[in-house]
């Protein structure tokens, strides 16, 4: 009797127990891991459950994807397939996988849009003026791996600046002559043979939108997992899918050029979207006081001096939205914003002023931002 009464008493606490088990290991929650690639960070967090889609698995399959993007675009890298392509006799077409000239083809008509002001083959200024591979080779020949990069740790980046960036500024006859070699519209595209063809020496430099390509990709890897509901971080693009465990959307800070002071600038929810920021107060040098930035202008092959600080873009991809950034931020706030309002582009300016930096946002940003100091 004792037997049956104590039997009676645990079928219900067993049932109980295992519910409970049952709603825990269904429950949504939220994963994340981080690593090293393309000399930056990147950051995942994804919606699963309990024993669906374990971190060390989902990892493998996101490094995969980014490294894979990394070793044939990198222009870091003298064997990759770009490096090779810029190696390549001039005149003569070169194959390449079919989504490297894919990708030039997407930045060719943001170049057009641009009238010239986004140009992928502005390498040459890049490594005249001591921002491109050639200065970052020149500084770390010794390493051997490029995870070492500074810009893995932006305080440790700040200081590389400082040690790697005297100020030089290269003679005029020397700007001309890598002018010389600037110009996209003497790269050639065949999407069908999947080659391209340089028709003068260019030095094509992916790095305006590859980074995005990669977080795109990484999403594509996500995807291709059964996972639906995540963030990609990459260097600073982003892009979100789905929501939240709990439902909501994925909320976004855009810090904005005074990150030292570790201020929000906006908050937004992209929506299924890639938010892309582009900006001149992390890599930059001062002569006399003025600062030099990395943005070099492809027309006139200078810096850009313009009053704008940062631009944040919202696009349907991470790659368009990268690239969208790099435009803007040689289009200037004012030509920017007309253009970005003209053709639907969600864009966000920050620029400077005498008392400190001011924000203009275009009509198509403005839905998805959910908090402007």
């Amino acid at each position: 009797m004792l037997f049956r009464s104590l039997k009676r008493s645990l079928i219900p606490a067993i049932i109980v127990l295992v519910a409970l088990f049952l709603v825990l290991s269904t429950r949504p929650r939220l994963n994340s891991f981080q690593g090293q690639v393309m000399g930056t960070t990147y950051s995942v967090s994804y919606v699963a459950t309990l024993f669906s889609h374990p971190v060390k698995d989902v990892s493998a399959v996101v490094q995969d994807a980014l490294a894979d993007v990394d070793q044939r675009m990198s222009t870091y890298k003298p064997d990759s397939e770009l490096m090779q392509f810029n190696r390549a006799p001039v005149g003569e077409p070169f194959k390449l996988s079919g989504d490297i000239v894919q990708l030039v083809q997407q930045a060719r008509e943001i170049s057009d849009l641009s009238d010239g002001a986004y140009d992928i083959t502005v390498g040459p200024l890049v490594n005249l003026w001591g921002f491109g591979p050639t200065q970052w080779v020149a500084v770390n020949d010794s390493q051997d791996d490029s995870d070492s990069h500074p810009l893995a740790n932006a305080p440790e980046f700040v200081k590389w600046i400082e040690d790697q960036y005297p100020g030089h500024i290269p003679e005029a006859t020397a700007i001309q002559e890598a002018l010389a070699n600037v110009g996209y519209q003497s790269l050639k595209a065949d999407p069908e043979g999947s080659t391209l063809t340089r028709e003068k020496a260019l030095f094509v430099d992916l790095s305006s939108i590859a980074k995005g390509y990669g977080v795109d990709q990484a999403a594509a890897a996500l995807r291709a997992q059964g996972i639906e509901d995540f963030m990609v971080e990459v260097g600073g693009e982003v892009l979100v899918h789905g929501v939240k465990p709990n439902g909501n959307p994925w909320r976004l800070a855009v810090i904005g050029p005074e990150m030292g002071k570790n201020g929000v600038s906006a908050l937004v929810e992209p929506l299924d979207k890639a938010l892309a920021t582009s900006g001149d107060y992390l890599n930059f040098f001062e002569v006399d006081g003025k600062r030099y930035s990395h943005t070099i202008n492809p027309v006139t092959g200078w810096p850009e001096a313009k009053r704008v600080a940062e631009v944040a873009v919202i696009a349907d991809t991470s790659a368009r939205a990268d690239a969208l950034a790099t435009m803007f931020m040689v289009l200037g706030d004012e030509k920017g914003l007309e253009l970005a309002n003209r053709l639907g582009i969600a864009a966000r300016f920050a620029y400077y002023t005498d008392e400190g930096f001011a924000t203009v946002t275009s009509e198509a940003f403005k839905p998805y931002l959910v908090q402007q100091p």
